[in-house]
C-alpha cells in the first residue's frame, strides 16, 4: 500500500491527496525490481507507455532515500530527478547576433541554480525527517517546480556571501588550503574525519551528486586553486569559469550546504 501524504491543506480540508492516476501508477511500481524501475525512469518521452511520471519517481526516491546509506541505484534516481527538474524549467540558452553557438542567459541561469538548490535542499531535509513541502511535488511536479521558479525570480538578487574571503596568505610560501578550512566549518573535528577512509569516500561520493556548476567549484578547490588572486597571472577559479568572484563563492556555499546531509550534518538555513 502506498503511504499517504502528510501535508495539510491551508483550507482545512485535510491532507493532500495524489491524483488517482498517480496512485494507480505507484501501486504498479512498488512491485518492480529497482533495476527495472531505473530503466523505466530513464525514459524521457511522456507518451511512452512505460514512462514514469515525475510525481511517482519522486515518491520512490523519497522512500528509498531515507535509508542510512545511499545505494548506487538511489543515486541514479537522484540524477534522473535533477534532469526532470531541469526539463520543467525554461531553457537558459540564448543566441546573440553573429554567434553560431548559444550563450547562457545570466538571469535565467541564476533562477535555474536557485530552483535546483531549493529542490535538492528539500530532498536532503526529507532524508533527515519527513519534509511535507515535497508533498505537492507528488501531486503536480511541474507546477511545484514552476512555483520554485517564481519564488526565485521574486527574490531577485542572490544570497549575500556571509563567509569571510578565503585567500592564500601572501606572507607565507604555503599553498592555499580552502577545502580544509571550509570543511572545518562543517564539522567539529575535521582532521580526524578527513583521515577516516570511510568519511573521505562518502565525501567524494556526495560531491559527485552536486549540480555541475557547484561540483566544478568544489573540484577546483580540491586542486588547491584559489577563488581569486591579486596576481593577474595566477590561475584562479574566477578565471577558469569566467564568472565573478561572488558567483563562485555563492556556488561554493551552496555546495557546502548540499554536502552537509550526506555527511550527517544539519542543513544550514542561512
Amino acid at each position: 500500500m502506498v503511504v499517504a501524504l502528510q501535508k495539510e491543506r491551508v483550507t482545512g480540508e485535510g491532507a493532500y491527496t495524489r491524483p488517482p492516476e498517480i496512485e494507480a501508477a505507484l501501486e504498479i511500481l512498488t512491485g518492480l525490481p529497482i533495476s527495472d524501475l531505473i530503466e523505466r525512469a530513464r525514459i524521457a518521452d511522456r507518451a511512452h507507455p512505460l514512462y514514469i511520471p515525475s510525481e511517482c519517481l519522486l515518491h520512490v526516491f523519497r522512500k528509498a532515500g531515507r535509508q542510512e546509506t545511499l545505494s548506487t541505484e538511489v543515486e541514479q534516481l537522484f540524477l534522473i530527478l535533477r534532469r526532470r527538474v531541469l526539463r520543467a524549467l525554461p531553457p537558459v540558452e540564448r543566441y546573440t547576433a553573429g554567434d553560431q553557438r548559444p550563450s547562457e542567459s545570466a538571469s535565467a541561469a541564476e533562477v535555474r541554480d536557485a530552483v535546483l538548490f531549493r529542490f535538492q535542499q528539500l530532498l536532503c531535509q526529507d532524508r533527515l525527517g519527513y519534509e511535507a513541502n515535497l508533498d505537492f511535488f507528488e501531486i503536480r511536479f511541474d507546477q511545484a517546480v514552476a512555483r520554485l521558479r517564481l519564488t526565485a525570480r521574486k527574490q531577485g538578487k542572490r544570497r549575500e556571501d556571509r563567509s569571510a574571503p578565503l585567500f592564500a596568505d601572501e606572507k607565507s610560501d604555503e599553498p592555499s588550503h580552502e577545502v580544509e578550512a571550509a570543511l572545518a566549518r562543517l564539522q567539529q573535528d575535521p582532521v580526524e574525519k578527513l583521515n577516516a577512509e570511510d568519511y573521505r569516500r562518502r565525501l567524494l561520493a556526495a560531491i559527485d551528486t552536486l549540480p555541475d556548476q557547484e561540483r566544478r567549484v568544489i573540484n577546483l578547490l580540491l586542486k588547491d586553486i584559489p577563488i581569486d588572486s591579486k596576481d593577474p597571472n595566477a590561475t584562479t577559479i574566477v578565471g577558469i569559469l569566467n564568472c565573478s568572484e561572488k558567483t563562485v563563492r555563492n556556488r561554493r556555499d551552496r555546495a557546502y550546504n548540499m554536502l552537509r546531509p550526506f555527511l550527517g550534518l544539519p542543513v544550514s538555513n542561512d
